[in-house]
């Protein structure tokens, strides 16, 4: 067994994809919610006999590898290091050079990591920085460490001068991390004078750093925070700030506080609450949404900037609750951000968080508020605000709600609401269908080999000996049923008893996936149901066999009825007449 396959073997795939989404039995497997596109009634199944997933919407499936490729947007090495990581595998150096590439770039930002938070907490050139977060922010030294916080002391070449000479880095690599820049041929620190904070991704990996500048430094000429660039480890969409830490707080509260910055995340924590990450912008992207779904149904949002007028933050609110997060908005009072708020009051702060409202309420309110005296003027400005975040609503029984609350607050009839909707709906009618509907194969199937499918999953079932009866096995005539039949067949003979994942892998690799597709049957295991519909497929093919017969026979009489073929013709009469006899029975049946 080679290691691929050794990780794989040793994965319980149904209790990886379980950490990434809610499954429930369905029959012999497990279905839920796809993760990879919208969906509202699952159709993504998980066969722990075979250890393969299939979604039936946007038709993707595979092992627990790919699994892992798709949801963490890794290679294959990455995926194959986590899973062996989880199992205790130890794998040999792989010769993937893009996957050890990616290792180092890491491995760059973790020691730069390391050696900013030394000279934060260890060297004089790291004092100042210290007592800006300990006396200015408040934070308390074990927070410091706890959140890996660091300090780049204001010197071209200080980290430069540490990965190339004490860690025998290359500049190029370096450069390519994102932790220095290269300036008229020479390589200068990228975040010289600023507050280090690590960005660490749900993996616990260190992909990037984010800085602050000291505000002694700000003479208004440089920006406040500065982020790691995108590189090929680190993309801001994919990582939520201090999820790495707060996970299982989150899981364990249900729900999440978003916040925006990095000191809004550790200021909350060090308060109390704990189950709080930051999106380092005001607005969730899917890629962090899909994170919170892992741990979460629920999010509420104390987010510094105006989250009514934001078009971005909006968006994002729409494909969280698309994902299926219930979302609430915190109305921070007085305070300027949750940072402040931590600070200042913590009590408060829990109060606000506790009081939170439903996000449409907030929209929907935040409008109102904002044109008081209603007039022709008024109203006309109120409409063109409302309506489209009452189209962004996703549930339509949630969004009729919303519709009668503005008409009774417009004091006008809910028709006519409706019909204004309908003009902004008519406008991102095309995009919205193709956000809601998911991709079907486009490849039709015939009838035949809908039944013989059908036949085989059912007999799978509860008894897989039936298939290979003489007069049943007849039946399978489609190229890939009848040659699955003959090595279902091959494999009764010398196996006593049926065993799934045995005879899967008896199958050469190009019928693999045929047969996975009836393995995947949403079957709550009736066997008298089981035999019902099985009897009734298997009838149902019989008489489209005949009725193929039949069409064909009728030909043929007219031919030899032209060509005056009176044995064969007599012959073929005959013949219709016994498949007659047999439609007949059937169809009685």
């Amino acid at each position: 067994m080679d290691q691929v396959e050794e990780v794989k073997s040793k994965v319980d795939i149904v209790s990886l994809i379980g950490e990434y989404l809610q499954l429930t039995r369905a029959g012999r497997n497990f279905k839920g919610n796809c993760p990879f596109h919208q969906e509202r009634t699952p159709s993504f199944m998980v066969s722990p006999e075979l250890a393969i997933w299939k979604c039936f919407g946007c038709n993707l499936g595979g092992d627990v590898i790919s699994f892992v490729e798709q949801i963490e947007g890794l290679e294959f090495w990455e995926a194959l290091k986590l899973l062996a990581d989880r199992v205790g595998v130890k794998l040999r150096r792989s010769d993937d050079a893009k996957y050890n590439y990616k290792e180092k770039l890491v491995e760059i930002n973790r020691f730069a990591s390391d050696f900013y938070s030394y000279i934060l907490l260890n060297h004089d050139l790291g004092k100042k920085a210290l007592d800006y977060l300990t006396r200015d922010r408040l934070l308390h030294k074990t927070t410091v460490m706890e959140f890996g916080l660091g300090y780049a002391p204001d010197s071209a070449q200080a980290l430069f001068t540490f990965l190339t000479k004490k860690k025998q880095f290359k500049p190029v690599d370096i450069e390519r991390a994102g932790v220095v820049v290269k300036v008229r041929g020479s390589y200068i620190d990228r975040f010289r004078g600023r507050v280090i904070f690590p960005l660490v991704d749900h993996r616990g990996l260190t992909v990037g750093l984010a800085g602050r500048i000291l505000p002694s430094q700000d003479g208004g000429k440089l920006a406040k925070y500065i982020n790691s660039p995108e590189t090929e480890v680190y993309h801001k969409s994919r990582v939520l700030y201090a999820f790495n830490l707060t996970k299982k707080e989150i899981k364990k509260a249900g729900s999440v506080v978003v916040v925006e910055g990095e000191l809004d995340a550790i200021s909350s924590w060090q308060a109390g609450v704990k189950n709080v990450v930051a999106i380092k912008g005001s607005a969730l992207t899917e890629d962090q949404a899909g994170l919170i779904t892992r741990v979460a149904d629920a999010a509420i949002l104390a987010l510094d900037s105006d989250v009514a007028g934001n078009m971005a933050a909006r968006r994002g609110i729409t494909i969280a609750e698309n994902l299926g997060l219930s979302i609430k908005v915190a109305r921070l009072g007085k305070y300027k951000d949750p940072d402040e708020a931590a600070r200042e009051d913590p009590e408060f702060y829990k109060g606000a968080l506790g009081k939170a409202v439903d996000v449409w309420d907030f929209l929907v309110d935040s409008v109102f508020d904002k044109h008081k005296h209603l007039g022709g003027r008024q109203t006309a400005l109120i409409s063109k605000e409302v309506l489209p975040i009452l189209w962004a609503i996703p549930d339509e029984i949630v969004r009729a709600h919303y519709i009668k609350i503005v008409s009774m607050k417009l004091d006008v009839p809910e028709s006519a609401v409706i019909l204004e909707l309908e003009k902004v709906t008519n406008i991102g009618k095309v995009s919205k269908e193709v956000a809601q509907n998911p991709v079907t194969d486009p490849l039709l199937v015939s009838r035949e080999e809908l039944l013989e499918k059908e036949i085989f999953s059912l007999a799978i079932n509860f008894d897989p000996s039936l298939l290979v009866t003489k007069q049943n096995l007849a039946l399978f005539k489609t190229p890939l049923w009848s040659r699955i039949a003959g090595y279902l067949a091959k494999y009764l003979k010398t196996s006593k008893k049926f065993a799934l994942s045995k005879f899967a892998k008896s199958l050469p690799k190009e019928l693999v996936d045929g047969f996975s597709s009836v393995v995947f049957v949403d079957s709550q295991l009736d066997e008298n149901k089981l035999k019902r519909d099985f009897a009734r497929a298997v009838r149902e093919l019989r008489l489209l066999r005949i009725k193929q017969l039949e069409a064909g026979l009728v030909k043929k009489i007219a031919v030899f009825e032209s060509s005056d073929e009176k044995t064969k013709l007599k012959r073929a009469n005959e013949e219709f007449q016994k498949l007659s006899d047999e439609r007949s029975v059937l169809e009685e049946e």
